[in-house]
């Protein structure tokens, strides 16, 4: 993995990109159409969530599977009234219609959340259900501290957890989870805050790097 310290950042002009700042800014226009980039920003990094976080949301629309299969052959054995074999059907149909639904939401919110730091600041997106959204945006200079986590014994094995930042006076907190490989992902955002923090320039030439 590259040494931070060994590649430090080279300044630039607040108003004047270098060819590279400005290659990143285009690249990161491009790549992220939603996001209303200043004409100095650009993306640093796009933190990645875990897959274990996706076979979670699946392990659960499976125990809903199997709850709801052995509701059914509780009902065929208990229920006074012989139910056909095309109420069978429609129940099995339910189940497994049920446990596709459940995955596939789930899925779809989990990938909607998203952590991005910027050479200016931090734009949080988080959606922990379908009807609730929440999007955070703060400056990096308004930082004051950032932790990474892991505290299970399966976030050690499977190599994710969580990544946590707070503003001055812990006014706000920015906290997400399941983030893969936390602790190189977290080593490229507080890289980025201690720039800022230490009053260096906030423009990158050549932006930090994690192991892949």
């Amino acid at each position: 993995m590259n040494n931070d310290n060994d590649n430090p950042p080279i300044p630039s002009a607040p108003q004047n990109l270098t060819p590279a700042e400005q290659a990143d800014h285009d690249r990161s226009v491009h790549d992220y159409p939603d996001i209303h980039f200043s004409p100095t920003e650009y993306v640093v990094i796009d933190v990645q969530r875990s897959p274990w976080g996706i076979v979670r949301i699946w392990l659960f629309a499976l125990l809903i599977f199997l709850a709801m299969g052995a509701i059914t052959i509780l009902m065929h054995q208990t229920s006074p009234i012989e139910m056909s074999t095309a109420v069978y059907v429609g129940l099995f149909v339910a189940t497994i219609a049920a446990t596709a639904l459940v995955g596939i939401v789930g899925t779809r919110i989990y990938r909607n959340n998203s952590f991005i730091v910027t050479n200016e600041r931090v734009i949080s997106h988080i959606q922990p259900t379908p009807f609730a959204i929440r999007t955070q945006n703060v400056e990096l200079e308004h930082i004051e501290d950032c932790s990474v986590s892991q505290t299970t014994p399966a976030q050690h094995m499977l190599n994710y957890g969580s990544i946590r930042l707070s503003t001055v006076g812990d006014e706000q907190t920015y906290l997400f989870t399941y983030v893969d490989r936390p602790k190189e992902q977290f080593r490229v955002i507080n890289h980025v805050v201690q720039q800022v923090d230490e009053g260096a320039p906030t423009k990158y030439h050549k932006r930090p790097r994690i192991q892949q």
